[in-house]
């Protein structure tokens, strides 16, 4: 007899204990129990109702955009100058610490990407930098995106640009496979200010817009894959979700998007999203390294899902 995991044992005893009346039989396909739907809904109830009290500090389109499609996109987001010394503090900080770090170091030309803490107390002489973190320069979207009293946590983000890893093996013509990423149980979102240009060879980001809202398809959907990840043995590694697992969802297609320097990006986590692959054809492809200021941001609720 299989093992079950911990956290769905928890759950097999917690639903053994509760009335008959208050679930469906969690292995009926049909139907979707009733703590799976409260425990869902109920999160993004409370992100809703958080972001709806922000939505008078907005700019019109950008509350429009982040409530109906779950993405909102800026370019030429900070001054050019500002833009220009921020980049300049940004690469030079984070070469800084990997070159002091010997974890970082060794991991640089393997990794696809990393992140880098950004460190209060190591900011003092990166005063662009640090003010892009707490002067408040694109304070709206973000306290939005996180919700009244969420609080970001940023990052320097480096990821591999035309690196030959990013072009996935394909059988044959077939497309080639990439995951797509979703977490329905952490309704926060992600920021990114870009520091470079990512061109679609590289392996453009996209989003498929609408996908952040949690209707009963999609609650049903993720139900699905929660008997589905059930059932995988511990020493299996968990499935990538492709666009052939989204066909039942009847989503619009996905949107690849166009990402200039200086560009601020907010996607909430709960849409799919990822990057597609490279199309750089060259066996020995160029490798440089993309920074991102990333933060990402979550409601105090979505966090105990985590």
């Amino acid at each position: 007899m299989r093992a079950m995991k911990p956290k769905y044992l928890m759950n097999s005893l917690q639903r053994r204990f509760l009335p008959s009346s208050a679930y469906q039989s969690e292995w009926d396909e049909e139907t979707v129990p009733s703590w799976f739907h409260h425990e869902l809904s109920d999160l993004h109830h409370q992100k809703r109702e958080k972001q709806a009290k922000l939505h008078m500090t907005l700019p019109a389109s950008c509350a429009q955009a982040l409530q109906t499609h779950g993405i909102w996109i800026k370019h030429n987001a900070l001054p050019r100058e500002f833009f220009r010394r921020l980049k300049f503090e940004a690469f030079d900080y984070f070469v800084g610490q990997r070159d002091r770090n010997k974890r970082l170091l060794s991991n640089w030309h393997n990794a696809q990407s990393f992140t880098l803490p950004l460190n209060y107390t190591h900011l003092l002489r990166q005063p662009f930098l640090q003010s892009a973190i707490t002067d408040e320069l694109i304070p709206p979207p973000l306290q939005y995106a996180a919700g009244r009293k969420g609080k970001p946590m940023y990052q320097l983000e480096a990821m591999a640009q035309c690196a030959p890893a990013f072009r996935f093996e394909t059988d044959g013509n077939s497309t080639p496979p990439f995951e797509i990423e979703h977490d329905a149980r952490a309704p926060g979102a992600t920021a990114l200010l870009f520091l470079e240009t990512i061109t679609p060879e590289d392996g453009a980001l996209f989003y498929i817009p609408g996908s952040h809202r949690m209707t009963e398809q999609r609650i049903f959907w993720e139900y699905q894959r929660h008997i589905y990840l059930a059932e995988i043995d511990e020493e299996e590694e968990s499935p990538i979700t492709g666009l052939s697992d989204l066909q039942e969802l009847d989503l619009p297609p996905l949107l690849p998007l166009n990402v200039q320097a200086n560009t601020l990006l907010i996607w909430d986590r709960t849409g799919f999203h990822g990057r597609l692959p490279s199309t750089n054809n060259s066996q020995n492809a160029h490798t440089a390294h993309r920074l991102a200021l990333r933060a990402d941001l979550s409601t105090k609720s979505s966090a105990r899902g985590n």
